[in-house]
């Protein structure tokens, strides 16, 4: 090996062993709750939420065993896809977007109680 494959191979093994020590594993892995699963958020209780864009339901799942704890519908128009999830404040936002220049974030609580929309994007 000459002296520059030498020195690429210490720069490569002095930069990669480094990261790969710090890389996480994969510790599990659960089934979605629904077919096509478009968002995911956590809550401040340590629950995972997520909102399909094909039935739009969202889902409060447990993270241990992935067993869907609640549900509600999320109604909106149907020119719009639910594309995006968060929580805070208690409360869950979905994201909706009807595949143009218009969003808006729905907010409901865990309960799915509806609490107001805001625009978002010229809606």
């Amino acid at each position: 090996m000459g002296k520059e494959c030498l020195v690429r191979a210490l720069l490569v093994c002095t930069l990669l062993v480094p990261a790969l020590a710090m890389a996480q594993a994969v510790i599990k892995t659960i089934d979605a709750p629904d077919t096509n699963v478009s968002g995911l958020a956590w809550s401040d209780s340590d629950m995972l939420w997520a909102v399909d864009e094909t039935t739009d339901y969202v889902y409060e799942v447990d993270p241990d065993d992935g067993s869907v704890l609640s549900s509600f519908y999320f109604a909106h128009s149907s020119t719009y896809v639910p594309n995006g999830l968060a929580y805070g404040q208690n409360l869950v936002y979905v994201a909706a977007w009807n595949n143009g220049t218009t969003a808006y974030i729905y907010k409901y609580t865990p309960g799915g109680a509806y609490q107001g929309m805001v625009s978002m994007c010229g809606g």
